[in-house]
């Protein structure tokens, strides 16, 4: 186990990043829509407390991971991919990073905006980004939307991108992301 990348594939600190990144985006897109639909009442105060500070918590992360990945540079694209490809690969990753950053500060500023306090997990207090104003709050609000359904559109390219190199292609490029080494059939 490695924990810097190589010419191979990412080290572990880099797989760490992503998987646990990925997963958290899932389940805070997950949280977002049911707290969403609830009606105003206690318990939707409380979900879209816990999405709040998630959202932080994963931008926190993607900071990390950004810092990481700057010190550290992914393992290049196989010359095998056509090089459109390879730029469509690039520029995924690099939208990924913005709308990664952009959603949840868009959140945040709505929360700020929306008079509504982001209390980090129970831990601290966050403060707010802009004073309260209703419709500066609005718009941040659906910048926020707009963004996450940006990042959502993505990830499904992504995911199947992944799964065609994987699958169809079977070229090693989803695998240089995996804990693991695939077993080669002999």
């Amino acid at each position: 186990m490695r924990f810097r990348n190589s010419a191979e594939g990412y080290g572990i600190i880099a797989q760490a990043f992503h998987w646990i990144v990925a997963a958290l985006v899932f389940v805070q897109i997950g949280m977002g829509l049911y707290a969403a639909d609830l009606p105003v009442s206690l318990a939707r105060l409380q979900w879209l407390s816990r999405h709040k500070s998630l959202g932080l918590g994963i931008l926190a992360l993607v900071l990390l991971r950004f810092a990481w990945r700057s010190l550290n540079p992914p393992p290049a694209l196989p010359d095998s991919m056509p090089r459109w490809e390879r730029r469509a690969a690039v520029a995924t990753h690099r939208l990924f990073y913005v709308l990664l950053i952009l959603a949840p500060l868009a959140g945040w500023f709505h929360a700020s905006a929306a008079g509504l306090s982001v209390n980090w997990f129970g831990l601290m207090q966050v403060p707010d980004l802009v004073s309260k104003d209703r419709e500066l709050a609005e718009l941040f609000k659906l910048t926020h939307r707009v963004l996450v359904g940006l990042l959502a559109l993505l990830l499904v390219g992504h995911i199947g991108a992944a799964l065609h190199h994987a699958f169809l292609r079977r070229d090693g490029v989803m695998h240089r992301m995996l804990p693991w080494r695939p077993r080669r059939n002999v």
